[in-house]
Parts: structure tokens; C-alpha cells; sequence
């Protein structure tokens, strides 16, 4: 099996193609801002690749499902993503998939539903949905055993930067529970949205910080430590200051 990541341009969350024996799948999409850049930058990854077969989302936010639509019209593609967002991205929602704060509307995107545990046998490999509800209700991470690699999305946005649950449908209580859930996977390789790719001894580290922070969020009501600032509006995560 084959992994390629994307780093994102701009606001753009970063994309990932996942190649089997057999067949090739997207994950996530990055805005609709570059979508026309981001289909040849695909392209040139993917000409001696099995054939794409499905974009899969981690969840509904325009910087990560944004372009999806565009891209699934230009390579023919379908695209799927947690039952709980189908209506947001087929009703042309602005609230919550976050596309009112980008100050750009979210095209209407048919979807495929799958639930967790759902799974795709690449050839080689399996890919499969993890429920992860915190960032947002759909929010789903993709595990490939064979690989012991995880694509957390948002989840887990950058090894040094927490994600935000004060966006719209976010939950902090289950942002918790959702990285106690893929400690469990115990992974080897960890991918997140933006920052770097965390790879072996480094990756239980990254969850257990991230775990400790939630687990104090929560003791503190929700509140950010007095000595952070505050945060950006249009950021998906968290900026310790000082750093971690």
C-alpha cells in the first residue's frame, strides 16, 4: 500500500491518497479556494496508481470538505462521510459546516452515509471508519490495520495544537472520549489535518498530551488556561502559549 499526503494551501485542510492493490481513495478535500490546482496536483500523484474510487471526509467543515464536490465531479468519484452530515452538505448549510466563517458558501454536495466501523479492502489493506465526535458530531478518523496508521483530522489538527470544540456541534466531553477511543487503536502512525505526520515511539506521546489537555478543559469547565491567548477566529485548534 501507498500513502501520499497533500499539505494544504492557505486554509486548506491537507488531502491524502491512500493506494491499495487494487483501487486508490481521497481523504478530505481542503476548500473549494484551489480546488482546480488541487485536481492536478492529484493527478500527477496518481497516473501509475489503481484508479480513485471514493472521496472520504472526516467531517462536514468547509476547509476540509469544501472542494470535495469539485473533486468528485472531476475524477467521477463518489463521496462519503458520517451520516450525520449528509443534509448539512446537501442542504447548502453555512452554519455548521463553517463556511459562513470563510466568508464562502458551501456547494451542495451529494453524499454516501457510512457509519462506524465501516470498511474498504483496498487490495493489501483495509480502510476503516472510526467515529470520532468532539470536533464536530461526524467527525470520523480512517484506520488501516494493516499500516497501523490513523488520518485523525481534526481530532488530532497538529501534534502541538489541540482541536476546538466550541465550534458548531462541537463537544468537549466527547472530544475526550474519541482520543481515549483511538489510544486503544494504539497507533503507529498518526496523520493529522495540518501539522506534521507523527510516526512510532512518538505517536502514544501526542494522544496522551492531548488527552491530559481535555481532561483539564473539562475540570476547568471549558475554560482556556489564563496565559493562552485568544484564539484566532477562523483557526480550527487550539495555540498553547508557551508551547507545549
Amino acid at each position: 500500500m501507498e500513502v501520499i499526503r497533500l499539505p494544504g494551501i492557505h486554509h486548506d485542510t491537507s488531502i491524502s491518497i491512500v493506494a491499495g492493490n487494487d483501487r486508490s481513495v481521497l481523504i478530505d478535500s481542503g476548500t473549494a479556494w484551489h480546488q482546480v490546482n488541487v485536481v492536478e496536483r492529484i493527478k500527477s500523484k496518481i497516473e501509475l496508481l489503481p484508479n480513485l474510487e471514493a472521496i472520504l471526509l472526516t467531517h462536514r467543515h468547509y476547509d476540509t470538505a469544501g472542494g470535495a464536490k469539485f473533486l468528485a465531479d472531476s475524477f467521477g468519484i463518489p463521496i462519503l462521510i458520517h451520516p450525520s452530515a449528509s443534509n448539512s452538505l446537501l442542504s447548502n448549510d453555512q452554519f455548521t459546516t463553517w463556511a459562513s466563517r470563510y466568508d464562502s458558501d458551501m456547494p451542495i454536495t451529494n453524499t454516501i452515509p457510512i457509519e462506524d466501523g465501516w470498511e474498504m479492502n483496498l487490495g493489501g489493506g483495509v480502510i476503516k471508519s472510526i467515529h470520532t465526535p468532539g470536533h464536530s458530531t461526524c467527525h470520523t478518523s480512517f484506520f488501516i490495520p494493516e499500516l497501523a496508521i490513523l488520518f485523525c483530522g481534526d481530532l488530532i489538527p497538529a501534534p502541538n495544537f489541540p482541536g476546538r470544540t466550541d465550534l458548531p456541534t462541537g463537544n468537549i466531553l466527547q472530544m475526550l472520549s474519541s482520543i481515549e477511543k483511538i489510544i486503544k487503536l494504539n497507533p503507529q502512525v498518526l496523520v493529522p489535518s495540518r501539522g506534521e505526520t507523527v510516526r512510532g515511539s512518538k505517536v502514544m506521546g501526542v494522544l496522551k498530551q492531548h488527552q491530559k489537555f481535555f481532561q483539564k478543559l473539562i475540570e476547568n469547565k471549558g475554560e482556556l488556561p489564563n496565559s493562552w491567548p485568544k484564539p484566532a477566529n477562523t483557526c480550527m485548534w487550539w495555540t498553547p502559549e508557551p508551547s507545549w
